[in-house]
């Protein structure tokens, strides 16, 4: 995540591919991407904790990215649960990210099953 947000070349990125007709319709009909799994993976530089309505952000992770709900829905696709890596600012641990690599890796490989 970049200031609560994508960073600027994935933005410029999105607006080329995600076009209407191809990636989303305002007639109902199915797009393109209609029924294909999409994920959004995100990092966090500070810990969890930050992400409560009680915390730093006052907002969680899934609230500060609402935008990209959004537009995975308006394409049609099966959304799957968000994935969240938080503190890396801080370093995280040699346990801690073989973890969540290991964690990621699974899910990628669920989505070639």
């Amino acid at each position: 995540m970049f200031w609560y947000n994508t960073t600027p070349l994935f933005k410029q990125w999105q607006d080329k591919v995600f076009t209407l007709g191809w990636a989303f319709t305002m007639d109902g009909s199915a797009s393109q991407l209609a029924g294909k799994k999409a994920v959004v993976a995100v990092t966090a530089g500070v810990p969890a904790e930050h992400y409560t309505p009680e915390g730093a952000n006052e907002a969680t992770l899934e609230t500060l990215l609402g935008n990209w709900h959004a537009t995975l829905r308006l394409c049609q696709f099966d959304i799957q649960p968000m994935v969240k890596l938080y503190g890396t600012a801080f370093g995280l641990s040699d346990e801690d990210l073989a973890t969540a690599a290991k964690q990621y890796n699974e899910l990628l490989a669920s989505f070639a099953a």
